[in-house]
């Protein structure tokens, strides 16, 4: 059976440092999730997203100027936003 995404950030989060908040666990976990590194311990954003045109409309309209990771769960790999459409980056 394969691992549920809450199960897989959540290790991630605990593996590398990252906080976790509490609005985090009252939603189902979906794919793309995103780590705000501005914040001091990283913070992972409560919400996650299903698609890319989601998470970049976030990043567009809510997280313009910070810096920001986005993780893909699935695929286990970070996403590269270029203000326009993201590539894939390094595996975790």
């Amino acid at each position: 059976m394969a691992e549920p995404y809450k199960d897989r950030i959540v290790a991630y989060c605990m593996d590398v440092g990252v906080l976790i908040p509490s609005g985090f666990h009252r939603h189902s976990a979906n794919r793309y999730a995103v780590v705000d590194l501005e914040e001091i311990p990283p913070k992972l954003v409560a919400k996650t997203w299903f698609n890319r045109e989601d998470v970049a409309y976030y990043l567009s309209n809510f997280a313009t100027g910070r810096p920001m990771r986005v993780l893909d769960f699935k695929d286990r790999c970070e996403l590269v936003f270029n203000g326009v459409r993201f590539t894939a980056g390094s595996d975790f």
